[in-house]
């Protein structure tokens, strides 16, 4: 990759994944009787989107330790240096990770927790007891397992409740549930640097290779227990990431492949991957052995696209270029904020007597639409960048021991 501050195609990936996830979401919103959305659901269930965001964040988290902790002199067997300790690498990552992330996670747990409290005259918060337990497991990333535990149960322990005072086509409260794939990224988090510092480069492919090839031929249900732990897009992802840094120190990756340098048929080719991954998961095809794994393979495609780093994805139209960097920049917030502020729509429609007539979709997705974005980018202004931009600075004395290079990871 170039050595600047992001990488577009990246930021462009991580737009497009948030963007199915808005849409899949919807259906809070949606009546059952919004013919035309229920058809596409009935074709594409873009929950594997969710796959894409793992795949960016194994390749970056990968990447991001190499050139962070590069390897000296000697080192040659390992992907990341051994100087530091193990100890003093990991907490370098991990507290750049946790300013970067937890601040902004706990802020959206804490106002769901007061949504419940305050404004839930229709209910759609659900029950404050159990927002609480999903709070609980939330705040110590283990709501994967916790809402694995309750569809488990037949949601018996977790707010996922019946709407009784407005219509609704599924149940309200759960707008925490989002934090289950969150768990399962920090679950990496904590792990990733461990394992790049402990396995010899040589062992690395081997061993995600060998992962994926037990995990194929796995049946895993949506919303069952293996599905809320699924790690094959991580795993190709962190694939991606050894793969490019092997291949740059051979001097074999200065340009893309030929079939790389035509952008309208990479677009297509883009678009029919992201169509893939939708259908993939839709209807029967989610549960079958192998269909994550295709996911997490579709999602690779696209990633290893994205890592040459040539704009090859993001649309050359500026309005559409700023739009999509824009979504990128602001994945992280968008997904933390979007379920609150699909909730509230329904809250504040319900006290102001309800949206009627044809209207009612388009004053829905308008407020949702208000609401989400400017929740995003209040969250990313006031406490994403500047506790992220603090914990750059509590990890610098760890990454200046060493000498490494901590600016090529600071949009991670």
């Amino acid at each position: 990759m170039r050595a600047k501050d992001k990488n577009i195609d990246l930021e462009f990936l991580r737009a497009a994944a948030l963007l199915m996830i808005l849409f899949q979401h919807a259906e809070v919103l949606v009546s059952s009787s919004h013919q035309l959305y229920w058809d596409i659901r009935h074709h594409l269930n873009l929950w594997g989107s969710v796959d894409l965001f793992f795949c960016v964040s194994g390749f970056i988290i990968t990447r991001g330790l190499i050139q962070t902790f590069p390897p000296g002199p000697g080192e040659d067997r390992y992907l990341i240096s051994r100087r530091l300790g193990w100890k003093n690498t990991a907490l370098a990552f991990w507290v750049r990770r946790a300013w970067r992330l937890w601040p902004s996670a706990w802020l959206w747990i804490l106002l769901s927790l007061g949504c419940a409290v305050l404004l839930n005259r229709s209910g759609v918060f659900g029950n404050v007891g159990r927002m609480a337990w999903d709070a609980l497991a939330a705040f110590f990333h283990l709501a994967n397992f916790h809402w694995a535990g309750c569809y488990m149960q037949e949601l018996a322990t977790c707010n996922m409740m019946p709407a009784t005072l407005f219509e609704a086509h599924l149940p309200t409260g759960w707008n925490l549930a989002v934090y289950w794939s969150l768990s399962l990224e920090e679950q990496f988090y904590f792990l990733v640097p461990l394992l790049l510092f402990f396995i010899p480069k040589r062992w690395i492919a081997a061993a995600i290779g060998l992962a994926l090839l037990a995990l194929a031929p796995l049946s895993r249900d949506p919303l069952g227990l293996l599905w809320f732990v699924r790690v094959d897009a991580i795993l190709v992802g962190m694939a991606i990431g050894w793969a490019t840094h092997v291949l740059e120190q051979r001097g074999r990756r200065a340009m893309p492949p030929a079939w790389l340098r035509g952008k309208w048929l990479i677009q297509l080719l883009a678009l029919g991957v992201l169509l893939a991954i939708g259908w993939l998961g839709a209807g029967e095809r989610g549960g079958r052995a192998g269909t994550i794994t295709a996911i997490a393979a579709c999602s690779g495609l696209l990633v290893w696209i994205a890592s040459y780093d040539r704009d090859l994805l993001i649309p050359s139209n500026r309005i559409a270029r700023a739009f999509f960097v824009w979504m990128g920049n602001r994945s992280y917030c968008l997904y933390l904020v979007h379920m609150v502020a699909y909730f509230l729509t329904i809250e504040l429609w319900f006290r102001a007597g309800g949206a009627r007539g044809p209207w009612q979709q388009v004053a829905y997705f308008a407020t949702a639409a208000v609401l989400v974005s400017a929740f995003a980018e209040i969250t990313a202004r006031w406490v994403e960048t500047p506790l992220r931009r603090k914990g750059h600075a509590r990890a610098q004395p760890w990454l200046a021991r060493r000498g490494s290079q901590p600016d090529q990871i600071l949009h991670a």
